[in-house]
């Protein structure tokens, strides 16, 4: 099956499934990189002491696409787009939400 591959191709497909999974875990390496930068500066690890964390569901914007952000519609004229947005139910259109871990700090 691989006897005619040769080693460019070889060594294009290794560094293809290396960018692949750079790409996938880029979030997460960057998610941990700022938490850790947070708590040694003595910030909230969570939101970085701006007491507000952005909504999952809209990513912040307050509004959604209807139908959830997969909907597919054909579109009969490419200037005349029938998308609309709505409220996220979510955040209740704010976008964001007060930090937990803030709340519980102030509270004690």
């Amino acid at each position: 099956m691989f006897e005619h591959i040769t080693t460019i191709e070889l060594a294009g497909y290794g560094v293809g499934t290396f960018l692949l999974c750079a790409t996938i875990s880029a979030p997460k390496i960057d998610s941990l990189i700022s938490t850790s930068q947070r708590s040694s500066m003595g910030m909230c690890k969570r939101c970085g002491d701006l007491k507000m964390i952005a909504c999952s569901g809209c990513k912040g914007l307050g509004l959604i696409k209807e139908g959830g952000p997969f909907n597919i519609i054909p579109v009969n004229n490419i200037y005349q787009s029938k998308m609309r947005s709505i409220g996220c139910t979510k955040c209740q259109s704010r976008g964001s939400f007060s930090c937990p871990e803030c709340a519980n700090l102030s509270e004690n």
